[in-house]
């Protein structure tokens, strides 16, 4: 395959690139919402859902990179140093202003994408902060308050009664 053929299906494999990872962008940020609204059902919708476009970018990049192989054998370049930005550099003007203009698209993306995950991954953390402090509190409350006999033996009590009804 000639040169301009392969840099059209490369141009094409990043503009499918770029859409997937704005749908994972969107798909976090339903993540988010779900996380937000303590919605499980709509949490497990969304993480089927990432995984579901994380497998077809897995797909794509093995795509990209039989591209790029093809390329650096074509250009005589050593495929490990072959880039957008240095293959945008050796090619044409059609071709070098639409690579530009995908690797521009793309590292916005994954750096949006990147500041999410970190937002998530917050409120995940404080939402598992929640949880086991509710935990500890209802243990607490459970625990059995010791009694000591005049010999210093303990004796433990099966629960202290400090919770009227056994539901939360």
């Amino acid at each position: 395959m000639q040169l301009n053929g392969l840099l059209n299906e490369l141009s094409g494999l990043l503009e499918q690139e770029t859409e997937l990872y704005q749908a994972l962008l969107a798909a976090i940020d339903k993540e988010k919402q779900a996380v937000i609204a303590a919605n499980l059902e709509k949490l497990n919708e969304t993480t089927k859902a990432k995984e579901n476009l994380l497998l077809k970018l897995r797909i794509l990049d093995e795509q990209r990179s039989q591209l790029l192989r093809k390329l650096a054998d074509l250009l005589g370049q050593p495929e490990d140093t072959l880039s957008l930005k240095n293959l945008s550099q050796m090619v044409a003007a059609p071709h070098a202003s639409r690579l530009k203009r995908c690797r521009t698209k793309l590292l916005s993306l994954i750096g949006k994408i990147q500041a999410a995950n970190s937002q998530n991954r917050a409120l995940f953390t404080h939402s598992l902060e929640l949880v086991k402090g509710s935990m500890n509190l209802l243990n607490n409350l459970m625990s059995s308050t010791p009694v000591y006999f005049r010999t210093g033996d303990l004796q433990q009590h099966g629960q202290t009664g400090k919770i009227v009804h056994g539901e939360v």
